[in-house]
């Protein structure tokens, strides 16, 4: 049994990421964990007091998430009452990612799903977006869904592989998922950000990764542009890209404030499906 982890704020871009993991684990044992996170900063004391009295806090702060949450479970339980599919619902008031964390390690989830709606600017930058802050910060792996991306079946993946990545074996269980069930053509694209790599380290990790996935049609790539962003999104239109993947590490807030954001970049400008997996050193 899969459990898998839904973000909600009910809009447009978080139940199009539901729908699609739908589509994405249909025929898998799974429960699907609904989370909706009432975030600390969102009330003030007028809300309070505004509250009946009688009424708890909790009862105050997440009436309108309990209520909004009951619905949107109640129609997903008729809509897949034929298939494989369970359905848990949870809500939370916290800050965000603590609540995610938790949620995580209380219900055994196996990846979260949420979407992103590719917005970025100075705030972004610095303080990071609700899907990036979990990228750095839960120790999960990610399926990141754009707000108006439809369901189509995998027959193209593209594995990205930042400069200073290396392509091991662990933390792949999801990858290995993905290549058993669809089967599709894989194109590694190494992104070298402009710094020299040896043409024989490019072949020797290229018979690498094929020797690991021997049955995989494989193509490797390097690009070399310190701004790969614009390469990418014309390899996934040009090749039919279904999915991306690639490993992330946990960083510190000083470690991404001083770092280039490649990985803040891709997330932002992903035209299509993105799964992070978990960085080896992270397990």
């Amino acid at each position: 049994m899969k459990n898998i982890l839904l973000l909600t704020d009910f809009t447009l871009k978080s139940d199009n990421a539901h729908h699609f993991a739908f589509q994405f684990f249909k025929g898998q044992d799974c429960t699907f964990h609904l989370l909706s996170i009432q975030k600390v900063w969102d009330f003030t004391m007028d809300d309070l007091m505004a509250a009946n009295p009688k009424s708890s806090v909790d009862v105050a702060l997440l009436k309108d998430n309990r209520s909004e949450l009951t619905t949107q479970l109640q129609t997903y339980k008729s809509t897949f009452k034929d298939s494989t599919f369970t359905f848990e619902s949870h809500v939370d008031y916290d800050v965000f990612t603590d609540a995610v964390t938790q949620a995580v390690q209380n219900h055994n989830i196996d990846i979260i799903v949420c979407g992103t709606d590719g917005n970025s600017g100075i705030l972004e930058a610095i303080f990071s977006s609700h899907t990036i802050r979990i990228i750095n910060k839960v120790n999960c792996p990610v399926l990141v869904i754009p707000e108006h991306y439809n369901y189509q079946e995998l027959e193209h993946i593209q594995y990205l592989l930042d400069y200073d990545d290396t392509f091991e074996s662990c933390g792949k269980q999801l990858f290995d998922e993905v290549i058993t069930r669809y089967s599709p053509k894989v194109s590694v694209h190494r992104l070298t950000f402009a710094l020299e790599m040896q043409p024989e380290a490019c072949d020797a990790e290229s018979e690498v990764i094929q020797q690991l996935y021997p049955e995989v049609s494989l193509h490797y790539h390097v690009i070399t542009s310190d701004d790969p962003i614009k390469e990418l999104n014309a390899f996934i239109k040009e090749e039919g890209i279904q999915l991306q993947i690639l490993s992330a590490r946990r960083q510190t807030f000083l470690e991404r404030f001083f770092s280039h954001s490649h990985l803040s970049k891709i997330v932002n400008s992903t035209e299509v499906p993105l799964l992070i997996l978990c960085d080896c050193s992270d397990e």
